[in-house]
């Protein structure tokens, strides 16, 4: 079964991109919306300010490995039950965390709640994969992209409003009312779009053949590099930009929070742009201008750090990040496109190798608080990805447009 025929049985509603899109929001929900009232819970539960800041890790490690288990196993047992499930205990680990008595039982709930929401990240890649072929995919990979550039400059700004009116409990029970109020609608809306026959059977063992099917397609590994360098780039620009900004170039956290904005508005534009224009250039050459964008924003950025100009880096870091906007869609759609019948474990390996390769180059962009060092891990994560993507496509042939067996 093609996923054409996918498509055609499942008839997806109208607004199921948008539903996607408010599951995943909730992975930013999740980490960001209670920033603003981090040292208020460290105070609360007596405990350092890196104790505090630790939950947010500890969200991030569980989000990680969520992904690689829950991938595969939404390609055994569907996507609706997985997600659905995945939203209900992202609700329930909320009320427990405004109920944690101490430090230690709130770091332990919220790398469960990391492993929940792995779940909304992993289950909307795979429905996409599943229901919309071709250009189309890339279109609502696009728009799934651009409602997530813009929540991680809401989200702070809403948890800024509601500090005024309650405490970090308050907004941990809130996601988890937001949290259920989506799982009834998700249950109405959401269908099922992994057909019965296309499933793996529920085992170690097909699980593992599984994740092997996909890992050894030279063309998806190909188009995963480009994701996870586009993720080094970007955890590194998360990790170190307002030490570089504030401490080396001088702006005011107020100044550095409007760049950080703009810089997420030019995700937004970038997404959808991609949207917009991927029926008529493909997903193909739009990568390629990504990816292009990428290395040029970080050159860039590169001369203005040497020659000590600060427009030139706040230039160069826009193009940089907001070609995440064509990198990310285009990719993504690509690489599932080579793994047909494999959408769950493709967007589990995605998913960890983004995280991983972020999680590594967070720190070390991180390193002396110098601005060579963001430069560095920066232009190292999107050549990398460049030169990977195309060394690993050279002489290969796009996959057949059936299931793997």
């Amino acid at each position: 079964m093609t996923r054409e025929d996918v498509a055609a049985v499942v008839a997806p509603p109208r607004h199921l991109v948008a539903l996607l899109a408010a599951f995943t929001s909730l992975v930013i929900l999740t980490t960001d919306v209670y920033l603003p009232v981090l040292p208020q819970l460290g105070r609360d539960l007596g405990t350092s300010d890196a104790a505090a800041a630790a939950t947010l890790s500890a969200v991030l490690v569980g989000i990680a490995v969520g992904q690689i288990v829950i991938g595969p196993l939404s390609d055994a047992v569907g996507r609706r039950t997985p997600l659905l499930l995945g939203a209900i205990a992202y609700a329930i680990t909320h009320v427990l965390a405004a109920l944690a008595p101490g430090i230690g039982a709130l770091l332990a709930i919220r790398l469960v709640t990391g492993l929940a929401t792995a779940a909304c990240i992993v289950v909307c890649r795979a429905i996409v994969a599943d229901v919309y072929p071709g250009a189309t995919a890339a279109r609502a990979f696009a728009t799934l992209g651009a409602v997530t550039a813009l929540v991680p400059v809401v989200a702070p700004v809403a948890g800024g409003l509601l500090a005024h009116v309650m405490s970090w409990r308050g907004m941990f029970l809130l996601l988890a009312i937001v949290a259920v109020l989506l799982t009834a609608v998700g249950s109405r809306l959401v269908p099922e779009t992994l057909p019965a026959d296309s499933r793996i059977a529920l085992n170690l063992a097909s699980v593992l053949h599984d994740l092997t099917s996909v890992l050894t397609r030279r063309r998806f590994l190909a188009y995963v590099a480009a994701i996870a360098g586009v993720g080094g780039m970007l955890f590194a620009y998360i990790g170190a930009s307002s030490f570089v900004l504030e401490n080396v170039f001088g702006l005011s956290p107020q100044a550095f929070s409007l760049v950080f904005a703009a810089n997420a508005v030019g995700i937004f534009a970038a997404s959808w742009t991609t949207r917009h224009l991927v029926g008529r250039t493909g997903p193909k050459r739009l990568l390629i201008v990504g990816q292009v964008a990428a290395v040029v924003g970080v050159a860039v950025m590169g001369a203005g750090v040497g020659r000590d100009q600060l427009p030139l880096v706040v230039v160069g870091l826009f193009v940089a990040v907001a070609s995440i906007g064509l990198i990310m869609p285009t990719s993504t759609s690509l690489g599932m496109a080579e793994v047909p019948g494999r959408a769950g474990s493709a967007s589990g390996v995605m998913g960890i190798c983004q995280f991983t390769v972020g999680a590594i180059a967070s720190p070390l962009a991180g390193l002396g608080a110098s601005a060579w060092s963001l430069v560095a891990v920066m232009a190292a994560s999107v050549v990398g990805g460049l030169v990977l993507r195309t060394g690993l496509l050279r002489g290969t042939t796009s996959a057949p447009a059936v299931v793997l067996p």
